[in-house]
């Protein structure tokens, strides 16, 4: 067992982590926009830039058609609420999703944005049982 010295130490230690991680998230998720924004721009400074993307491998199998889509779609049907969200759940790029998220609100209609979020609309819907079907 345990000294109460040591854990004393470890409840504190834990704390503190807990604490810098609320305090640290904001300003990362922030930088992170200030980069995206400077790349869409045109703006990035050297150290934001990425490399170009190196050419996929031919031995690399190709997503199947709407299978990004669909994972975007599923998130947000089961409950992510935000791009940083459906990102995590849906093992995708935060930007790739935010541009997606903005197409679906603004042109195709398939996302609504309420009170507690996203949430899909009867297209939305109706897209995903599509894409689900042809799986």
């Amino acid at each position: 067992m345990a000294s109460p010295i040591l854990r004393d130490t470890i409840k504190k230690l834990k704390d503190r982590r807990t604490l810098l991680q609320r305090q640290v998230k904001g300003p990362l998720a922030e930088l992170a926009q200030i980069d995206e924004d400077l790349r869409a721009l045109g703006a990035a400074s050297p150290s934001t830039r990425r490399a170009t993307r190196a050419p996929r491998p031919a031995s690399a199998p190709r997503a199947a058609r709407g299978a990004q889509q669909g994972a975007i779609l599923r998130a947000i049907r089961n409950g992510a609420t935000t791009p940083e969200e459906i990102a995590d759940k849906a093992s995708l790029a935060t930007p790739a999703v935010r541009r997606a998220v903005t197409t679906y609100l603004d042109k195709s209609r398939l996302v609504t944005r309420g009170p507690n979020g996203l949430t899909l609309t009867k297209a939305g819907r109706d897209k995903l049982a599509e894409l689900e079907s042809a799986a």
